[in-house]
């Protein structure tokens, strides 16, 4: 922000100020700007009481702790460097009415906070999700930039915020459109919003909006509870889910992925510019086979990638010892999970600093799906641990003693079962 690098002076100690023609801008603690000005002198502007503004912002400085900058230019300089500084900080009391006592919320920032939390309460037609940040990044002016991806349907609470009667300033906020003459208008481009230290831009994601209403297995992972400006908001926590979605991104997007902090589960920005620039151009699934083998009555899923390399998903796995098919990433830690068992349960020191991850996998018959893969040969450890471990607390009685069939086909089962076979056998067999 060029402001703050001005001279400056505190709202109390406005005495101090200089004598000569300039344009001043008042801001708070958190700098937000309040009032943008010019005077032929300074110093006389604010004397005394005499400014129009004095009450309102002698009223709240205790709150705000406002801050008085200056600048000096000439008088012939002075109408136009204010036009340019009000329509660039939007400041929140310019061109509104004078009064003794300060609105409780400022007019912009109450605006985009009503926006926000009509865009995140569920309808009928997104019951779970309706909008998204995708994120957010800060330029060299110190602005924040807030990505926002909205459905089609949502573009109408923009445009009724961008023609609202009596509101001048809010309609000024926003640019990205055109206007026609009966106040109509339409969106010939990003919508933006604009107020001080804040840009708020709205994309269009229904895509990635209605993948998430149709996979509530993905919200957990891909999805988080945030706050902007006090109102809560649903936020993308890794941005892969993009290309998981196949969303359409417009070049104005594209640029802007490598400036987002923290959107792709790493602290390193290298590491993170390098993944946003791979959504750009989005990789391949890795091409898998798999085929089914029946171990006494489990059955038996194996895959093999194109390096000829033999795996398990974490699927079978997570059925075999828990009866689910399809755990929740984050809520069911399946990455904690694996880690935990091969760091401090398994007694073998050989699978180590594994790197457990999920993987976007394409079967032949045409299945794309996510899944963290187990070697074939650690899944055979795991089972085993299972099985050691339920036979040493004597969960297996009900299958040992007495001899015959189960009396069931539950987890404990599942796990004698292939646990057993393991003993004196070898999934390598079933390699093609």
């Amino acid at each position: 922000m060029e402001w703050k690098n001005w001279q400056n002076t505190s709202f109390k100690s406005k005495d101090h100020l200089p004598s000569y023609s300039g344009i001043y801008v008042v801001a708070d603690k958190d700098d937000r700007v309040w009032y943008v000005g010019q005077a032929k002198n300074i110093y006389l502007r604010w004397q005394g009481t005499s400014h129009h503004r004095y009450p309102q912002l002698n009223r709240s400085h205790k709150k705000f702790n406002y801050t008085i900058y200056y600048y000096p230019f000439s008088l012939e300089q002075l109408d136009e460097k204010e036009r340019y500084y009000i329509n660039t900080l939007n400041p929140e009391l310019n061109n509104s009415e004078v009064k003794q006592y300060l609105p409780k919320v400022p007019s912009l920032e109450e605006e985009i906070k009503r926006i926000l939390k009509v865009l995140n309460k569920p309808n009928s037609l997104y019951p779970t999700v309706r909008s998204l940040i995708l994120g957010q990044y800060q330029d060299n002016n110190n602005t924040i930039h807030v990505l926002c991806l909205i459905n089609t349907n949502d573009y109408d609470i923009l445009q009724n915020s961008a023609t609202r009667k009596n509101g001048g300033l809010v309609r000024n906020a926003w640019s990205g459109l055109y206007r026609h003459s009966k106040r109509t208008i339409v969106w010939i481009d990003t919508p933006i919003y604009t107020m001080s230290g804040y840009q708020f831009e709205f994309y269009g994601g229904s895509e990635v909006i209605n993948h998430l209403e149709r996979h509530s297995d993905q919200r957990s992972r891909y999805l988080e509870k945030a706050t902007i400006l006090g109102v809560d908001v649903l936020m993308i926590k890794d941005l892969r889910i993009l290309t998981l979605s196949k969303l359409p991104l417009k070049d104005k997007l594209k640029d802007k992925l490598p400036l987002l902090e923290n959107k792709m589960n790493t602290n390193n920005q290298q590491e993170s510019q390098t993944q946003s620039e791979a959504l750009v151009t989005p990789s391949l699934p890795k091409k898998m086979k798999r085929w089914l083998v029946n171990v006494e009555d489990v059955e038996v899923e194996i895959c093999k990638d194109e390096n000829e390399k033999y795996y398990v998903r974490h699927n079978l796995y997570w059925y075999i010892f828990s009866g689910r098919k399809n755990p929740d990433p984050i809520h069911n830690c399946v990455i904690k999970n694996c880690e935990d068992i091969v760091n401090n349960k398994l007694t073998t020191i050989w699978w180590a600093g594994y790197s457990f991850k999920f993987e976007e996998l394409e079967f032949e018959e045409g299945l794309i799906t996510e899944a963290v893969l187990l070697p074939l040969k650690m899944f055979e450890d795991f089972i085993k641990y299972l099985y050691e471990n339920n036979l040493k607390n004597d969960r297996f009685s009900g299958y040992i003693l007495p001899p015959g069939p189960p009396k069931s086909m539950g987890s404990s089962y599942r796990i004698y079962q292939l646990g057993k076979w393991l003993q004196n056998n070898s999934l390598e067999q079933f390699k093609k």
